[in-house]
Formats: C-alpha cells, sequence, structure tokens
C-alpha cells in the first residue's frame, strides 16, 4: 500500500503513559491538562524502539470513556447510559493527533485509532434507542465526523472492535461503510480475541487492513492460509497480556510462520492489543524486541 513500507512495524494503539494521581486531581479541579506530556512519553517511547507507524498513546482515556464524555446524548455514570440522540459535538482526539504529528517529525507515520460503534454500543445501557442496532449506526453516524476529521492529520486510521470476537453482528458491514464513509487513507479494523469463526466475514468488509492477536492465538495462522483474502494483515507477533518481553528469537519465529502464508507487501507487525496494562519498561522492551525481530528476519532472508 503506498506509503506504508513493507513489513512496518506499528502498534495497536494505547501505550503505559498516565499523568499521576496528584496531576489528575489538578487537571479535574481546572489545573494544566497533564496529557499531553503522557503522550509525548508514548510518541517517544515508540519512536525510541524503532516503531515506523506510531499512535499517540491513547493516554487520556479508557477506549470506550474516552468517546462517549464527549458526544451528545449519553449521560456519564458507571456505565454510560443513552437517554437521547447520539451526536457529535467537536472534534475528539484531532488535537492530540496533532500533538503526536509535531512531535514524531517528517520519518513516521501516525495512526489514529476510534473505539468501535459495536464496542461502544455494547459497553452503554440503553434508554432512548430500544435497538442495539439503532444504537450502533447512531454512533456510527457520529463518529464519521470523527473520522473525517482524523483523516485530514493521520496516514492509517484504526477502528478497534473488540466486540467483534464475542458477538458478531449482521449488519457488521453496514457499521464499517458508515464510520469509513468519505474517508480516503487507509482504513484498519482491529479485532482482538479469537476471530477464527468470523474471519472469512471479516475479509468482506470494506476495509485495507485487518488487524488480529496471532501471539497469543497461533491457529489463527492455519485460518488465513485458507482463507482468499486482499488486505494486509496486522499480525500481532508479541502478547500484550504478559507482563514479560518475548525474546528477539521468539518474535522472528513468528515472523517467520506467517511469512509462509502472506508476503512482505502485505504484512504489518504489531502487539496483539494495546499495552495500556503492562509496565513501561516491559511495554518498551516488547516493541523494541520487535523492530530488531523483524530486521533479523530480513538479514537472514539477504
Amino acid at each position: 500500500m503506498k506509503g506504508i513500507p513493507p513489513l512496518a512495524t506499528t502498534v495497536v494503539g494505547s501505550y503505559p503513559s498516565v499523568p499521576n494521581r496528584a496531576m489528575l486531581v489538578n487537571y479535574c479541579r481546572g489545573g494544566i491538562d497533564p496529557f499531553p506530556e503522557s503522550m509525548r512519553q508514548a510518541v517517544d517511547a515508540q519512536v525510541s524502539a524503532g516503531i515506523d507507524i506510531v499512535s499517540d498513546g491513547q493516554t487520556r482515556n479508557d477506549m470506550v470513556r474516552l468517546f462517549t464524555t464527549k458526544l451528545t446524548g449519553i449521560r456519564m455514570r458507571s456505565k454510560p447510559v443513552i437517554i437521547g440522540e447520539i451526536g457529535f459535538k467537536s472534534p475528539i482526539t484531532a488535537a492530540d493527533q496533532i500533538t503526536a504529528r509535531n512531535i514524531i517529525g517528517p520519518n513516521k507515520l501516525l495512526k489514529g485509532i476510534i473505539t468501535g460503534p459495536f464496542t461502544l454500543s455494547m459497553s452503554c445501557n440503553d434508554d432512548h434507542y430500544g435497538s442495539p442496532e439503532k444504537v450502533t449506526m447512531a454512533f456510527a453516524s457520529a463518529l464519521n465526523h470523527e473520522a473525517r476529521e482524523l483523516s485530514e492529520i493521520v496516514d492509517i486510521l484504526q477502528i478497534d472492535e473488540p466486540y467483534f470476537s464475542v458477538e458478531y453482528p449482521e449488519y457488521a458491514g453496514n457499521i464499517v461503510s458508515e464510520i469509513f464513509s468519505g474517508i480516503e487513507i487507509p482504513k484498519a479494523l482491529h479485532v482482538c480475541g479469537d476471530v477464527a469463526g468470523i474471519f472469512p466475514q471479516l475479509v468482506e468488509l470494506p476495509v485495507d487492513i485487518l488487524d488480529h492477536e496471532f501471539a497469543a492465538h497461533p491457529e489463527l495462522l492455519e485460518t488465513i492460509t485458507e482463507t482468499d483474502f486482499s488486505q494486509i494483515l496486522g499480525y500481532g507477533c508479541v502478547r500484550s497480556d504478559v507482563n514479560e518481553a518475548e525474546s528477539v528469537s521468539q518474535i522472528s519465529e513468528r515472523i517467520n510462520k506467517v511469512l509462509g502464508c502472506v508476503g512482505h507487501d502485505r504484512l504489518m507487525l504489531d502487539p496483539d492489543c494495546g499495552l495500556r496494562h503492562l509496565s513501561p519498561e516491559v511495554a518498551f522492551a516488547k516493541l523494541e524486541n520487535m523492530v530488531r525481530a523483524r530486521d533479523l528476519v530480513i538479514e537472514n532472508e539477504s
């Protein structure tokens, strides 16, 4: 794909860099926004590790509240409650992406991430629409405005739909088409968990990149081998649920296995999922070793 190098390394999104409690309390009382500094730390770590396509680190909030707190029609409780029409008010993560863009400079690509409409729908209580599909499509319509804003800033736009691996909706194609309507940059879909049963359906969606957990679910290699698809494959080759860094040789072995199924030009390397719950030291080591493993694979091929 234009602009994306073969065997590019990237991240799914989150990175364990967050302000301390005192800074957060001060911010809630009207103090200085501490999140640009946490973003700088997250982005600097990715760049230092050698990652080709970085994110802003998603340090500002969890993947649900980051978006539900900024849309109309939602009352924030322990679980967000939909009380009216879901609507877009103003850009949600655009300023953070601009901050990340200014940090990385001209030699790295930037990925923007939006939590998927179905995942948001499944994470809320609905007191208004009376239908999960209506809630989901309302989120998709509202977040298409965010997608259009981000497409002017980032190089790749990714939708995260972890709930697809739990309960795959028959209207998934409508969800993806709506949120990506009018988007011209490369479009990615990340679905964590075991997607073996739905991968043949995922390849029919209008996206350019499909990203999944292969380190935790190596059996998915058999599924992709048996499925005809044209998308770039985002190949999770380090685990995000284990707070210990894999060795370069372990990761390079995983990469070599997928190269028997998918060529360099249709392969991106990343962790299985976000790294938010790991220690910063382990998260960095995983990314650095992943880059070294990629370089080792290329070196051994030459």
